[in-house]
């Protein structure tokens, strides 16, 4: 990872990696030490700072009614709203979502986290576009803005080479990411990660914390601007079909009729397609999110930091720290809305001991508080984007696996230039589409951790699904 003549994390010289002609900057702000006093609550994700994981009030504007939309949304999340947001301007459209209100869901489960450098080639392509937007999103988002810049440290506790081939994307892209190559280095980047025992980092000083209650608004917005509509408490109880073509949707309070439907309603998406004999195996795993009491290594500014092959996150929020042990366990959803659960002892208790061994610096942090939500994927972890080839007139916007706010406003646009019969030289329909071919089996993991994956079977019905994991 390193080649600067520094082997203070005792890494190989991978110079094909780290690229010289990417300038080395120094980190973008002064360290901020640990005080004993510590700060005043932030709220990052739109959460009440007296109430971890609580949202504030999103809600569906009254305004004109959509009497005959050309396209229909399934799903008022990030996804779902994201991509009306884009069609909007071209088309009429209308938005449904069972919940009482907009991303009540995996929108209002996530940690906020914009993060560019992930596994997938795919997923990294959305995340890069996702984030450039960020930068200047435009009058629906007059103030705050949806988005801010903290930095983020990625590192590596057993295998140094577990994201190079995602540096060298990121780097193509003319994205900085800078190996830190000696603790030293790490800490004065990130206090939380004095005394962590990598083997690597990489430090990415433009990385993003994101407020997913902010982002939906403007969504929201936009989409009214255009005269489309938001239309919430709506329950879907399936696809209108003619031959080989959606004709619209049935749902509790009538059938609308529509030439195109967008399924972007997550982990519920794969069980409306499946009644017309449509198998896309998409799969919910549950994990756990914890917050901690106040914090003196907590600022709104640290980085958020993440030891990805281990599977660890932290990042302030409300004066204390957001933590995860990445844990995975298949939970399908029940037929109604409400996919938020509470805490088991199992993943707080992971959450503890990963923290004990790789951050020691946030070992005596409280995990007093928590939730756990959904992330819905498919077999090879990439999103389900695109037309069905199956089923004309049925398009997915799902499988974003929990990158909602990195990945959302991309994989919206994606789907929408596509539908306008125009192409999108930056993402393959083909690698996306949710006519590929899937794994029979593939790995989730239960510990976070990527050494103890464990193998499940991809559903044919829903009933294939066990909670807890595999078959």
């Amino acid at each position: 990872m390193c080649d600067r003549g520094d082997r203070g994390l005792g890494l190989p010289q991978l110079g094909q990696v780290h690229d010289r002609r990417v300038p080395v900057r120094a980190p973008a702000r002064a360290l901020i030490p640990c005080s004993r006093s510590a700060p005043g609550p932030t709220t990052i994700q739109g959460r009440d700072p007296t109430e971890p994981g609580g949202s504030r009030q999103l809600r569906p504007d009254p305004g004109a009614r959509v009497a005959q939309p050309d396209i229909v949304v399934v799903g008022a999340g990030l996804a779902g709203l994201a991509t009306a947001w884009h069609l909007a301007p071209h088309a009429r459209v209308l938005v449904v979502d069972q919940a009482q209100q907009p991303g009540a869901e995996a929108s209002s489960q996530n940690a906020g986290m914009v993060r560019r450098l992930g596994d997938d080639p795919f997923e990294r392509a959305l995340a890069v576009r996702t984030a450039a937007w960020m930068a200047d999103p435009g009058p629906d988002w007059p103030a705050p803005p949806p988005s801010r810049i903290t930095g983020a440290v990625l590192g590596l506790g057993l295998d140094p080479h577990h994201l190079n081939d995602a540096v060298a994307h990121l780097r193509a892209r003319s994205i900085v990411v800078e190996a830190l190559c000696a603790p030293a280095e790490v800490a004065e980047v990130a206090v939380a990660l004095r005394g962590a025992p990598l083997v690597g980092a990489w430090w990415l000083p433009d990385e993003r914390v994101a407020d997913a209650w902010t982002l939906l608004q403007g969504f929201g917005a936009g989409l009214k601007r255009h005269g489309g509509e938001l239309r919430c408490r709506t329950r879907i109880l399936g696809l209108q079909r003619t031959a080989d073509r959606i004709v619209g949707i049935d749902t509790d309070r009538g059938s609308i009729q529509a030439d195109r439907i967008v399924l972007a309603t997550g982990a519920w998406s794969a069980a409306l397609a499946r009644a017309h004999g449509l198998h896309r195996p998409l799969i919910p795993l549950r994990r756990t999110l914890l917050q901690s009491t106040p914090h003196p290594c907590s600022h709104p500014d640290h980085p958020w930091v993440w030891i990805d092959d281990v599977g660890l996150y932290a990042r302030p929020e409300a004066g204390g720290w957001l933590v995860s042990g990445c844990d995975e366990a298949v939970d399908p959803p029940d037929p109604g809305p409400g996919s938020r659960g509470g805490l088991e002892p199992g993943p707080r208790a992971l959450a503890a001991s990963k923290l004990d061994r790789w951050l020691p610096a946030l070992a005596d942090a409280e995990l007093r508080s928590g939730w756990t939500g959904l992330r819905t994927f498919a077999p090879d972890r990439r999103p389900v984007l695109g037309e069905d080839p199956d089923l004309r007139g049925l398009w997915w916007v799902a499988g974003l696996g929990g990158f909602g706010v990195t990945c959302s406003y991309a994989a919206g646009e994606a789907v929408a230039t596509w539908m306008m019969g125009d192409q999108t030289p930056w993402l393959s329909p083909r690698a996306v589409s949710p006519g590929r071919s899937f794994l029979r089996r593939w790995p989730i993991r239960p510990h976070g951790d990527l050494a103890t994956s464990e193998l499940i079977d991809a559903p044919e019905q829903p009933q294939d699904l066990e909670r807890g994991g595999g078959r």
